[in-house]
């Protein structure tokens, strides 16, 4: 049992506190490393900085990987500066580009070009998304493993969440209804905190587990509708066994019938090798979710 002891009221004195504006994402970047300027995904993130009053951040940038640094001492002379200055005009280039579908989109935007030639587009994504709010990523059944790869490597290595949205299908914004997936670990405590501004602004959220097993209330839930109630973030409990689907089909089926505007989770609490390999969750919510998806790690 769990007992909550209600003090008694502050004296006045002590009960005003300063005020503070709530808490938003400001800084939403959007990597254009793989030649997808005029993809879907750059409206979808022009509309969600919009619908923020944020800024959109255009990443650019190619990569040039040098597997064995060693090997330039064989190359012939003035082989490294030609690739550099071929990177910088297609970077350029890309820059210009980006600049084109965005003046229109009518939102505030910065375009970052990246000058880090020999590393991997998931190694320059990585390093950015810590200068940033939220990574927007179009994903989807098409994507190549380079996504997959650079999705892995923000979600579990920048330390900021990631934003998920179907690379065919333009994102709508809402503030209707959010269903998070809760599972007591790091990676779904972390998600959740990280999408409380959001959650704030939605009229219904759902808590929803998914167990293998039948499921049944775990004596520690009223503490987090309690902890989510304090920050205005009114929701229900939802509960379904995975016993004839994946937590992923049950997750992607519950967020369209009840017409989700957001789904929150935590990337990989599998190892990525066994996701990779045997696939999970977090790769069946990229590959099929119906709306964007907040992943943490």
């Amino acid at each position: 049992m769990i007992r909550v002891n209600t003090p008694d009221p502050l004296p006045a004195r002590l009960t005003t506190w300063p005020l503070r504006a709530p808490a938003m994402y400001k800084d939403f970047l959007l990597p254009l490393l793989m030649g997808d300027l005029a993809s879907p995904v750059l409206k979808a993130t022009c509309a969600i900085a919009k619908a923020w009053q944020g800024r959109v951040i255009a990443l650019v940038g190619v990569s040039q990987i040098a597997p064995v640094a060693q090997a330039w001492d064989y190359y012939p002379a003035g082989v490294y500066e030609s690739m550099r200055d071929y990177a910088l005009a297609t970077t350029q280039r890309m820059a210009e580009a980006a600049d084109l579908c965005l003046r229109d989109e009518g939102v505030p935007y910065d375009i970052r070009l990246s000058e880090d030639y020999w590393s991997t587009p998931a190694e320059i994504a990585t390093a950015h998304a810590r200068y940033a709010d939220l990574t927007v990523l179009g994903m989807g059944d098409s994507e190549t493993e380079t996504r997959h790869r650079v999705f892995a490597a923000v979600a579990a290595g920048a330390g900021r969440p990631v934003l998920s949205v179907q690379a065919s299908t333009p994102a709508t914004v809402g503030f209707g209804h959010a269903v998070v997936a809760w599972k007591a670990s790091k990676e779904s405590a972390r998600a959740l905190s990280d999408a409380l501004p959001w959650l704030g602004r939605m009229a219904t959220v759902d808590l929803l587990t998914v167990e293998e097993a039948s499921s049944k209330a775990n004596p520690l839930d009223a503490l987090l509708s309690n902890h989510l109630d304090r920050h205005g973030v009114r929701t229900r409990w939802v509960r379904r066994s995975a016993a004839h689907a994946s937590a992923g089909a049950e997750i992607v089926h519950h967020a369209a019938e009840s017409r989700a505007d957001l789904i929150v989770a935590g990337a990989y609490s599998h190892s990525r090798l066994v996701e990779q390999v045997l696939g999970g969750t977090t790769r069946h919510l990229l590959s099929n979710a119906p709306c964007p998806v907040l992943f943490a790690h």
